[in-house]
Formats: C-alpha cells, structure tokens, sequence
C-alpha cells in the first residue's frame, strides 16, 4: 500500500472524528484561551506520548520516532504560571496498525500547529515564551518522513488503524473539552 493512499484512507475515514477536534478548538484569540489550550493539549500529548514510548517499534520505522513535545507544553505552562492538569491514561494496542493510526493523528497536527502558532503570536506568545511547543510541532519534515515510512509498509489493517485514529482524535477533543473548549 503507498503512504498517499494510506494517508487518504485515514483521511477520508476519520474525517468527521477530525472536523470535530476542529470544532471544539476553535479560535484562540486570549490569554485564558490560549492557558486552556495549553493544560488542554497537555491532556492530549503526555498519555498519548507515554504510551508510544512504550512501543516496540518495528524495523519499518529505523531509527524514526514521533515528535514528543509534552515536555515542551509543559515548560510553556510554566512561562504563563500554569501547570499541567491532571491527565487519563491512554491504552490502545501497540501493534503496527493502532500505532500508524496514532502517529497518522499526532504527526498531521504539524499542519494545524502553523495556524495555532499564528494565533499564539498574536497573543505575545513566542518560541522563547509560551509557544515553543509549537514551533517544534509544526516542523513537517517528521511528518514527511513518516509518509515515507507508511509507503514502505506491506499491509496495515486498516479497520484498525481508523479506530486508532479516530480513538486519538476523540481523546484530544475530550481533553478540550475537559480543560475550557467546546462547552
């Protein structure tokens, strides 16, 4: 299967459970806001992260690993006098096919980090001050590698790498909601 249709098929099949994170996110255009986007994505990124860490990783992927930027979040929460809320564990298999639906999740938010980061600027917020996770987030050349990775692979269950997909987005928009969005 070539990554281009295998990123379509995760595309086409998790699009509404995307349009809905859209959604609840929405514009970030206040301090409060942003402070709630932060503690929100700290819910997201840090289970989601430890539980790739724990992957046994497949020969497929090299040396290859994806973007880990909970850390990040974490000190750009301290730069604004925050800290990071409470999270929920995160538990899916760690087969190839749940692991490809995460990543396909976590490494196309580099696309809508170029928008937020926008929007953080706007606010006074930098790669020195309260953004740096987004300016790590939104380099692409992780998620072209990763397109590359996905073209090399031989077969993907696919029903099951939609559910993983659709499993993280609907994570991500249950920790926004649960830290200021989407009320």
């Amino acid at each position: 299967m070539t990554s281009t249709s295998l990123r379509l098929h995760l595309r086409d099949h998790t699009r509404q459970a995307h349009e809905e994170l859209d959604r609840t996110i929405g514009r970030l255009d206040s301090a409060g806001a942003y402070q709630s986007f932060l503690r929100a994505s700290y819910a997201h990124r840090q289970p989601v992260e430890h539980y790739l860490a724990g992957a046994d990783w497949p020969a497929s992927f090299g040396t290859w690993r994806p973007t880990a930027i909970a850390p990040l979040i974490t000190a750009d929460l301290a730069d604004i006098g925050s800290r990071p809320p409470d999270i929920r564990p995160f538990h899916l298999s760690k087969d190839i096919a749940s692991l490809v639906g995460v990543i396909y999740v976590l490494e196309g938010s580099a696309l809508g980090a170029k928008l937020i980061r926008r929007m953080a600027g706007a606010l006074g917020y930098d790669e020195n001050h309260g953004a740096r996770h987004l300016v790590r987030q939104e380099r692409l050349g992780s998620w072209r590698d990763l397109l590359a990775i996905m073209e090399r692979l031989e077969s993907i269950d696919m029903a099951v790498a939609v559910c993983a997909a659709e499993t993280t987005f609907e994570q991500a928009a249950t920790a926004m909601r649960e830290n200021g969005f989407g009320r």
